[in-house]
């Protein structure tokens, strides 16, 4: 072999070292680089997510209605929108009464009902023995059930006096209007709202809550 070539052999394997070389280098630098890149992502603080705290809903229903009725006694006209708040809170103490006209009023558990609200409960229970008497049928049961549904509406224990249509006494042969409540039942009956009303005050007390249907 000529001097030469043998020359230009030793060139092409230097080149070829050379070049292995900086293969070599430049993919040391990119897993360096690689790895300072997943070293900063692991560093990185991860955001945490806070859990929002529970609502309680009753507290918060309570905390409406009493914000809408502040200011107000019980008997005070409400708007639409304070019965509404109002009657969310549904094992509250205070409660909106809807009177047959269709306004709303204050009232409260743990006070006394008003006498408009009382005359309008009262109105509702006279409606339903005229009605029995319409239709010829006694309304000793309808009676029972209109105190069940006044007393959740009122938020009150009530004792009602009624001039109910029933069979009358003694011999329950004919059907009649008579006064009567339900503390005692249509056995026991009288000839006048007073009567009745003053055997029941008698039974129950002068603080309880007593509607006249009439």
């Amino acid at each position: 072999m000529s001097s030469r070539r043998r020359n230009w052999t030793i060139v092409f394997v230097l080149l070829g070292i050379v070049a292995l070389a900086l293969a070599i280098v430049g993919t040391i630098a990119v897993i360096q680089s690689m790895n300072g890149t997943l070293h900063v992502e692991r560093d990185k603080p991860t955001a945490t997510a806070v859990a929002a705290a529970p609502v309680d809903e009753e507290e918060a229903a309570k905390q409406a209605a009493e914000k809408a009725a502040r200011g107000l006694t019980v008997g005070a006209a409400l708007t639409a929108e304070q019965a509404k708040t109002i009657a969310h809170d549904w094992q509250g103490n205070l409660l909106p009464y809807k009177m047959a006209d269709g306004s709303q009023v204050l009232i409260a558990r743990d006070q006394p009902l008003p006498e408009n609200v009382k005359v309008d409960a009262g109105k509702r229970l006279a409606a339903s023995a005229d009605a029995g008497e319409a239709a010829s049928d006694p309304t000793g049961a309808l009676i029972e059930q209109r105190k069940k549904e006044l007393e959740y509406t009122l938020g009150h224990k009530i004792s009602v006096v009624v001039h109910a249509y029933l069979a009358l006494s003694p011999a329950f042969e004919t059907l009649g209007r008579a006064w009567i409540s339900t503390e005692f039942g249509g056995d026991q009956q009288y000839a006048t709202a007073e009567e009745c009303l003053a055997a029941v005050r008698a039974k129950v007390g002068p603080d309880a809550t007593v509607i006249v249907g009439q």
